[in-house]
């Protein structure tokens, strides 16, 4: 983990900004997407987007995740208040991310889009959403699993496109897939990629 790692710059960027976090718990398979409303000391105030039908699941569990960009914080404590929740950050609560290096987060409105060669035709391009991406990898947000981005599926061919133009090209390895629930209610899943090669800038 980087020592020099700006933790509470990270995160004042993110509440200003509105970018869109995670939060989970070990009771569930689904993550939900917020925002950060306010920062009081360990405290964070999160925007309570889990939806009543996993409410109670979700509190009844021992342990809660909240990922920030590169950052991933785990915590035992977690307080929902009507439109509202807390999560406390712990001593020692700041867990090693699969991707330290910075993320660029992309909103569903942004033209960034990854074209994928299909690993098992061969010939079709699969064209997704990229959710946010590093120099080590992506991740992608898709409708529903589906077998070419299962974990562990070889992708040889990935172009990334922004506003229409290639900007990079590499191979990558699907890492994981989750399910999350977006800022909208609606049920998603995030494959993340990671590359194999080093992408190449067109």
């Amino acid at each position: 983990m980087k020592k020099n790692l700006d933790v509470n710059g990270i995160l004042e960027l993110c509440q200003k900004s509105r970018t869109p976090v995670f939060i989970s718990s070990t009771g569930l398979d689904i993550a939900f997407q917020t925002v950060i409303k306010e920062i009081d000391g360990p405290t964070l105030v999160l925007e309570n987007m889990v939806r009543p039908e996993y409410i109670s699941r979700f509190v009844n569990c021992d342990k809660y995740f909240l990922q920030c960009k590169m950052l991933r914080f785990q915590s035992t404590s977690v307080n929902p208040r009507g439109s509202f929740m807390t999560f406390e950050i712990q001593q020692n609560s700041l867990v090693e991310e699969t991707r330290m290096s910075e993320r660029l987060i992309f909103s569903k409105d942004e033209k960034v889009i990854a074209e994928i060669v299909n690993p098992f035709d061969h010939k079709t391009i699969l064209r997704r959403h990229v959710m946010d991406m590093s120099a080590t990898g992506l991740s992608l947000r898709i409708n529903a699993a589906s077998a070419p981005f299962s974990a562990g599926v070889i992708l040889p061919q990935v172009r990334v496109n922004i506003e229409d133009k290639n900007w990079a090209s590499t191979s990558a390895e699907v890492v994981y897939t989750r399910k999350f629930m977006d800022l909208q209610g609606h049920l998603r899943v995030q494959v993340g990629l990671k590359f194999i090669s080093a992408a190449v800038k067109s």
